[in-house]
């Protein structure tokens, strides 16, 4: 008789389906944060989980209004995905580069559906519950939305054309009439539906907007998405400022800048001396701050994504859109970016770690500095132990209590202090040649005048030890960003993730490593059941998240990761498909240690594209292990 089968212990995933299966606003509550907070983070944050709310809830503890009750202000929007979007954006780049700031660059390309609309924050789970109950409507669409261009004094536009417009009339109607059973007001559709692409805009621009207008090409292929935003009621009467560059107060009333950050200014203010009133979007406090240290900027850079449903198949025309693409326009909400993981306590660091802050500035206009156009390089790890000399190394290696022998020239000649020497089976090291590899690529970087302001590298071992080598020949002083994004594809992983070691630990064993630093996704929140097509949008959530982090400054900014990682975090990127699970595992053969692949972003257009790496390829050929006992 065969025997039973013995009990199973719960697993990681047993406990992942508990959590998950209470509330974000439950967990938040058993933490201990009074009701009223907690509503108000998940609204702030637009509901997108218990993190988020949690890092803003912490970044927000001085915010004055923390505890006051102020619903939001929410809106629809239909917003094109796409080729058209892409169109849209170029056009609202350069508008904006050659005829400077108008109306219509306070938002991105969209088409308001509605007016904004007051929601109390406890009201706000039954707003989106209101928002799904369309899903089934927006499968009737007429088929593919037609846009006009219209042009009159002060205004440049595309109108929507045909049945489109009773359409959506109908669905924001119906949306208006489910949310009034809530107790929520909405005052239904707007009238003469279109996309804003100039407004109160000089005359004497008007014939080269008109002209710049008409090179969009209307035919482009497009999604269409129906989503609803919220953003703070404040932002109604103000204007919004980046911060780029960071500023340590002097006084009291002053406000501190950190670079990332967004200002919303105190309405009204005509200040002779250059500086000005603002309210921070990462902390909620308000003072002063010197205007000449911030540029203007989108006022949906500000706004909260909540829910976002596609319009019919039917109106889409799918070649060149990615499935689940947001649009280059979206803002940090919309690609799942934390927020903690973007701007908590956000300062460069010099080689000692002490912030650099600059110093308040003169009353005259500041000396502006050409910043170099922003590139990203993904580079592939060194030589690693396990593949080199194959399962069962690590037991050649160490004695039963941990005592490590090298049996072999390239074997790392000590290995880095851990909890047990059974780690290193799933977490392997770099042989002494893949550091030597890693050395020499740092070196070139340096000799061709690379320079590398921040440095990201996956939690693998094998990555952490490359990275620290390529800054160690390079002479770069910056610190390493330990981020569990760019891990490899975790389909590889069913059993679960290697055991790394945490950044303190790494510090403590000699890796100059950014222990503040807050990964933009966490080790316990990577998904072990992605498939290749999720791999490939994880990796390039987190390179747009890079980009638009980095975009002011310029300059170049290193990945360390896998083999994939050169595809997957630069493909999409550079708007090609993520590639499917066939084409993924042929392309893998084809990347060597230390490979190293270089996209440039266009500074005028803002697209990237790849270009030749400003090192060349390192090959040697592979050694055979060698018993000397063959010459008997």
């Amino acid at each position: 008789m065969a025997a039973a089968a013995p009990p199973r212990l719960h697993s990681q995933n047993d406990t992942i389906k508990r959590q998950s299966a209470r509330s974000a606003l439950e967990i938040l509550l058993q933490m201990g944060f009074p009701k009223q907070r907690c509503v108000k983070a998940l609204a702030a944050t637009g509901d997108r989980g218990v993190q988020l709310a949690l890092d803003w809830l912490l970044s927000h503890v001085n915010d004055p209004t923390l505890d006051q009750d102020i619903p939001r202000e929410y809106i629809l929007y239909l917003c094109p995905v796409g080729k058209l979007q892409e169109g849209l954006a170029t056009f609202w780049e350069k508008s904006l580069a050659t005829f400077g700031w108008n109306s219509a660059h306070n938002f991105f390309p969209h088409m308001t559906l509605c007016s904004f609309f007051k929601v109390e924050d406890k009201k706000l789970s039954a707003l989106e519950h209101c928002l799904a109950a369309l899903k089934d409507d927006l499968q009737k669409a007429p088929g593919k939305l037609q846009l006009d261009l219209f042009s009159q004094k002060g205004f440049i536009g595309l109108m929507v054309a045909g049945l489109y417009d009773n359409f959506l009339e109908g669905i924001v109607s119906k949306f208006a009439g489910l949310v009034k059973a809530e107790g929520i007001v909405n005052n239904g559709p707007k009238k003469q539906l279109h996309i804003t692409l100039a407004h109160q805009h000089a005359s004497e621009h008007h014939p080269r907007l008109e002209k710049l207008a008409h090179e969009i090409d209307l035919n482009a292929d497009v999604r269409w998405d129906l989503r609803l935003y919220s953003r703070d009621p404040r932002l109604a009467t103000s204007e919004v400022r980046k911060v780029v560059k960071a500023y340590s107060p002097d006084q009291d009333d002053e406000l501190e800048l950190i670079e990332g950050d967004y200002l919303f200014l105190t309405p009204g203010q005509n200040s002779p001396d250059g500086w000005y009133t603002g309210t921070s979007w990462l902390t909620g406090g308000t003072g002063v701050f010197p205007y000449i240290f911030t540029q203007r900027t989108s006022e949906t850079w500000l706004w909260a994504l909540h829910r976002s449903l596609p319009v019919s198949e039917e109106a889409v025309a799918t070649n060149g859109v990615a499935s689940g693409g947001d649009g280059d326009y979206d803002n940090i909400w919309q690609s799942d970016e934390l927020y903690a993981k973007v701007y908590r306590k956000k300062k460069s660091q010099d080689n000692t770690g002490s912030p650099i802050i600059a110093s308040a500035p003169p009353l005259k206009q500041m000396e502006v500095i050409e910043k170099k156009p922003l590139s990203i390089l993904v580079m592939r790890h060194g030589e690693r132990c396990d593949f080199t000399f194959a399962r069962g190394w690590c037991e050649k290696c160490f004695d039963s209590k941990g005592n490590y022998t090298r049996y072999n020239l390239n074997l790392p000649r000590r290995m880095v202090p851990r909890k047990s020497f059974k780690e290193f089976e799933q977490d392997a090291p770099l042989t002494e040649i893949g550091r030597c590899e890693a050395r020499l690529t740092g070196e070139a970087l340096r000799d061709s005048g690379v320079t590398i302001s921040y440095v990201y590298a996956s939690p693998a071992l094998r990555c952490v030890q490359t990275a620290q080598e390529v800054l160690r020949g390079a002479g770069y002083t910056c610190q390493l960003c330990i981020e569990p994004t760019v891990f490899e594809w975790c389909g590889w992983y069913k059993a679960g993730l290697p055991p790394w070691m945490p950044p303190e630990q790494l510090a403590a064993a000699g890796f100059s490593v950014n222990t503040s630093y807050v990964p933009f996704i966490a080790a316990r929140n990577l998904n072990l059941a992605e498939n290749v097509e999720e791999y490939y949008n994880r990796c390039t959530s987190f390179s747009r998240h890079v980009a638009r982090k980095h975009e002011s400054e310029g300059g170049g900014v290193l990945i360390v990761g896998h083999a994939g990682s050169l595809d997957a975090c630069l493909r999409q990127l550079c708007g090609k498909n993520a590639r499917t699970n066939n084409e993924f595992r042929e392309i893998l053969n084809q990347f060597p240690y230390c490979c190293l692949a270089v996209a440039l972003q266009d500074p005028n257009s803002k697209r990237w594209a790849l270009t030749e790496p400003p090192v060349s390829p390192l090959t040697h050929t592979q050694n055979k292990l060698f018993n000397w006992k063959i010459l008997q």
